[in-house]
C-alpha cells in the first residue's frame, strides 16, 4: 500500500513537472506577444514600427542626431527605445545619460537622480523572458529526474527554489508587460506640454511638462490622452505632444546623420 502510494505520488509529481515544462515553453515562445499586448491599434502600430526599423543601431543613430540638434524629446524617445533592445550598450547608455541630464537641467531638477531613473535594467525584456523560461524548465526537468530516482531527494530544496524563482520572474515579467500595454511609456516631444484637468474634474492649475520628460499614458478621449506620473493620473493633454516609446522606430526616417 505504501509502495503504491509512493508510486502514485511520483507519477503525479512527474505529470505536474511535465506541465511546468510545457508552461516554460509557452513563456519562451510568447515574450513578443506578451510584451506587445494591449489594444489592437497599439499592437499594430508597434508591429509596424518594428517592421520599419527593428534594430537598436538605427534608434541609437536617430537619437544621437536628435541630441545633436537639441531635440530632447526625440532624443530621449529614440535612446530609451534603443536601450530596451540593448540595455548594456555603453554608447546608448552614455547618450541617454547626456539627454536625461539635459532634461533635468532645463527643469532645475536633481540631475543625478534623473540620470539614474533613465538608466535601463541591464537585461533586455526578451532576454529576461528566455531566462525565466530556462530557469523554470531546468527546475521542472530536475524535478522529473528526482521523481524518477535519477538524482537524490536531497536536491528537492534547490529544485523548489529554482521553480519558485522561475515562477516569480515570469509573474514579474507578465506584470511589467501588462503595465506597458495598459499604460505605455511616452516622452514629451514639444517644448512645453500643458496637462490640464479632465472633464468633470475639479478645477486646478495646469501641470507643465518639458521636452524629454517621460510619462505613462492612460485613457484616450478624442484628441486628448490621460497623463500618468508616478503611477497616478495628473491630467489630460493633446496626444500630438507625445511619442510612445514603442512607436519610436516609426519616426527614425526624420533623423538622418548629416
Amino acid at each position: 500500500m505504501i509502495a503504491d502510494r509512493a508510486t502514485w505520488r511520483a507519477r503525479w509529481g512527474t505529470c505536474v513537472l511535465a506541465c511546468g515544462l510545457w508552461i516554460a515553453w509557452g513563456i519562451a515562445v510568447s515574450p513578443a506577444g506578451a510584451s506587445g499586448a494591449g489594444t489592437s491599434e497599439a499592437s499594430a502600430a508597434e508591429a509596424k514600427g518594428r517592421a520599419e526599423s527593428p534594430d537598436a543601431s538605427s534608434l541609437y543613430n536617430a537619437g544621437t542626431v536628435a541630441l545633436g540638434r537639441g531635440d530632447l524629446g526625440a532624443a530621449v524617445t529614440f535612446l530609451t527605445a534603443a536601450a530596451r533592445l540593448e540595455p548594456r550598450a555603453s554608447d546608448i547608455q552614455a547618450n541617454l545619460r547626456v539627454a536625461a541630464g539635459q532634461v533635468a537641467r532645463l527643469r532645475g531638477d536633481d540631475e543625478r537622480a534623473a540620470i539614474d531613473d533613465a538608466m535601463p535594467f541591464p537585461v533586455a525584456p526578451l532576454e529576461a523572458w528566455w531566462l525565466a523560461a530556462g530557469i523554470l524548465a531546468l527546475a521542472c526537468g530536475l524535478g522529473i529526474a528526482k521523481h524518477l530516482g535519477v538524482i537524490p531527494r536531497v536536491a528537492a530544496p534547490a529544485i523548489i527554489g529554482a521553480l519558485s524563482l522561475g515562477i516569480g520572474l515570469s509573474a514579474w515579467l507578465h506584470l511589467a508587460a501588462w503595465n506597458e500595454a495598459r499604460h505605455p511609456e511616452a516622452v514629451v516631444i514639444v517644448p512645453t506640454l500643458s496637462v490640464e484637468r479632465g472633464p468633470d474634474e475639479p478645477s486646478r492649475p495646469a501641470v507643465l511638462l518639458s521636452a524629454g520628460e517621460r510619462v505613462r499614458l492612460g485613457r484616450s478621449l478624442g484628441d486628448l490622452v490621460e497623463i500618468r506620473f508616478g503611477g497616478n493620473p495628473i491630467g489630460w493633454s493633446p496626444g500630438a505632444g507625445l511619442w510612445r516609446v514603442a512607436d519610436a522606430p516609426r519616426y527614425t526616417a526624420r533623423f538622418h546623420a548629416e
